[in-house]
C-alpha cells in the first residue's frame, strides 16, 4: 500500500469491472453517481453498472426538499440505461413515495430485464403485484417486505415464469386460492422463504409444487389459526419455526433430507414460558409418524448415525427420545442439549435425513420444563431391545449440565444401557456451580461398557442475527 501511494498506482481503478461492480452493487445508486466523477473509467463503470439500489433512509432530507425533482431523476437514470440488464434492483423506501411511483419504477426495471428483485416498503394500503412483474420473463429471485401489509395476486395469476427463490417478509397473506396458486404455479420455483408473514385471513395455507427444494416458516402471526398442508416430492429442507398452527399435514416428501422445527405458542394451557405441552408434543409426533410412512423413516433405520437433541430432561420428553432412539437402530453417536439458558427455551425439533455416504444427523427439542424422573421410572420396556443401545452407540455428549437428579438418572439410564459406549462428554452450564461431589457422583455410576471414558468440559453458547436483511 506504501508503495502504490508514493507511486500513485490506483489499484483500485484498476480492478476487472465485474470486481468492481460487485463492489458498488452494495452502494446506493446516488453513492455510484458520484464515483462517476472520479475519472472517465469511473463514470463508463457507472454507467454500465447492472445494479440499482436505493434507499431511502439514506436520502430522507432530499426526499423532503425536492421530492418531485428527486422522483423524475430516479426514473430518469433507471431508464436511461435500458440496454444495460439488471442482475440485482433494490429499493428500500418509506411511505414518502407514492404506490403509483413505486409501480413506474417497477416497471422500469422489468423492461431492463431484472433477475434479482429486492423490495421494501410501507404503504399502509394493500400491494397488488403488477401484471409487468408476474409476466417478467427473466425474474429469478423475489424479495418483498411490506412492513406487514396486505399482498394481493392479480385474479388470473398463472405463475412466475422464472422464478427460483420467493422470500416474503412482514406479508399479510389474505387470498387462499390465489397463495396457494402463487405457490403451485411457479414452475420452477426451488425456494421459498416466509418470515414474519401474517396469516390471519387464512384458514389454510397449501404449498403443493414440484419444483420446491427448501421451505423455511420464521416467526409470524396467527399461524394457529390455519392448517398447514405441504406436498412437495422434492423437498430437501424444511425449516419451521414460527407458532404452532391449527393442524399441519405433510406428505409426498420423498426427497427430504433436512427438517428444523421450532414451535412456539400462546395457547392457554402454556407452562410459565409460554409453551403448550400437549399441542407441540402431538404436532411433532403427527409429523414423525407422517414422513416415516412416505419412506424418510424408512430411509432413517439404514442410514442414521447421529442424532442431536434439545430436551428438557422430564419424563415427558424421555419418552419421545426414547422412541427416536428406536427409530434410529444404527445410531452411533448422540448429543443432549440440556441448558435451561434463555437460547433453549423454546420446542424445536431438528431433523437432518441423509444417505450422503450413510450419514445422518437428527434433533429434537422440546422445552425444558415438566414431569419430574423418579428412581423408580422406567425409561423403556425393559423386554423391549434399544437396537442402537445395545451395538452402536459409541459417543454420548450431555450440553448444559447442571448436577440434577433428573440429569444424573439419565446418564445412569445410559450407562446401563449402552453396552458398546466408549466415550461419555459431559458440558456443564454456564452457569452451574462445579463440585467435587458431582464428578464422584457420576464416576461412581456404574457401567455396563467397560471402555467408555467419561470427561467434563465448560459449554459456550453463541448468538444469531435476527436482522431482516440478514436474511436478504
Amino acid at each position: 500500500m506504501e508503495t502504490s501511494t508514493v507511486n500513485e498506482i490506483d489499484r483500485i481503478s484498476s480492478l476487472p469491472v465485474d470486481i468492481l461492480h460487485n463492489i458498488l452493487s452494495n452502494l446506493c445508486i446516488f453513492d455510484v453517481i458520484h464515483m462517476s466523477v472520479l475519472s472517465k473509467r469511473w463514470k463508463y463503470i457507472c454507467t454500465i453498472i447492472p445494479y440499482f439500489r436505493f434507499d431511502s433512509s439514506y436520502c430522507t432530507s432530499l426526499l423532503r426538499s425536492n421530492l418531485e425533482k428527486f422522483k423524475e431523476f430516479m426514473y430518469t437514470f433507471l431508464i436511461s440505461q435500458n440496454t444495460i440488464n439488471l442482475v440485482r434492483y433494490t429499493l428500500l423506501c418509506s411511505d414518502m413515495l407514492q404506490s403509483t411511483y413505486m409501480l413506474r419504477l417497477i416497471h422500469a426495471a422489468t423492461r431492463r430485464n431484472v433477475q434479482q428483485l429486492v423490495l421494501l416498503f410501507w404503504h399502509r394500503e394493500p400491494f397488488e403485484l403488477p401484471n409487468c412483474l408476474v409476466t417478467c420473463e427473466s425474474l429469478q429471485v423475489l424479495k418483498l417486505n411490506l412492513y406487514g401489509d396486505v399482498l394481493k395476486l392479480p385474479n388470473h395469476f398463472d405463475g412466475f415464469r422464472q422464478l427460483k427463490f420467493l422470500h416474503l417478509c412482514s406479508v399479510k397473506l389474505s387470498d387462499e386460492h390465489l397463495t396457494n396458486c402463487l405457490f403451485s404455479k411457479c414452475q420452477l420455483l426451488e425456494n421459498l422463504e416466509l418470515i414474519d408473514c401474517n396469516l390471519k385471513r387464512m384458514k389454510l395455507l397449501y404449498i403443493d409444487s414440484a419444483s420446491l427444494l427448501y421451505i423455511t416458516f420464521l416467526r409470524g402471526d396467527y399461524y394457529d389459526n390455519c392448517e398447514i398442508k405441504i406436498s412437495c416430492p422434492a423437498l430437501k429442507f424444511l425449516k419451521c419455526k414460527c407458532q404452532i398452527p391449527k393442524d399441519i399435514v405433510i406428505k409426498n416428501l420423498f426427497s427430504i433430507e433436512y427438517v428444523d422445527i421450532n414451535f412456539q405458542d400462546n395457547d392457554e394451557k402454556c407452562d410459565d414460558f409460554g409453551f403448550s405441552f400437549e399441542k407441540t408434543g402431538i404436532l411433532v409426533h403427527k409429523m414423525i409418524k407422517e414422513v416415516p410412512s412416505i419412506s424418510v423413516l424408512k430411509l432413517c433405520k439404514v442410514s442414521l448415525r447421529s442424532l442431536k437433541l434439545k430436551l428438557g430432561v422430564d419424563e415427558d420428553h424421555m419418552q419421545v427420545m426414547i422412541q427416536l432412539l428406536k427409530y434410529s437402530p444404527n445410531l452411533e453417536v448422540l448429543k443432549l442439549w440440556c441448558d435451561e439458558d434463555e437460547e433453549w427455551r423454546e420446542w424445536c425439533a431438528y431433523l437432518p435425513i441423509r444417505e450422503d455416504q450413510g450419514r445422518g444427523h437428527e434433533v429434537f427439542h422440546p422445552t425444558p420444563h415438566g414431569k419430574k424422573l423418579h428412581c423408580t421410572y422406567k425409561m423403556h420396556d425393559p423386554e423391549e431391545s434399544i437396537v442402537c443401545l445395545v451395538y452402536h452407540l459409541k459417543s454420548i455428549q450431555l450440553i448444559g449440565f447442571k448436577d440434577e437428579e433428573n440429569e444424573i438418572e439419565l446418564l445412569r439410564f445410559f450407562l446401563k444401557n449402552a453396552r458398546v459406549l466408549e466415550k461419555l462428554t459431559i458440558v456443564w452450564a454456564s452457569y452451574a456451580l462445579k463440585s467435587e461431589e458431582a464428578l464422584k457422583k457420576v464416576l461412581n455410576i456404574p457401567r455396563t461398557s467397560s471402555q467408555v471414558l467419561l470427561t467434563f468440559h465448560d459449554a459456550k453458547l453463541k448468538r444469531k442475527s435476527t436482522h431482516w436483511l440478514d436474511y436478504c
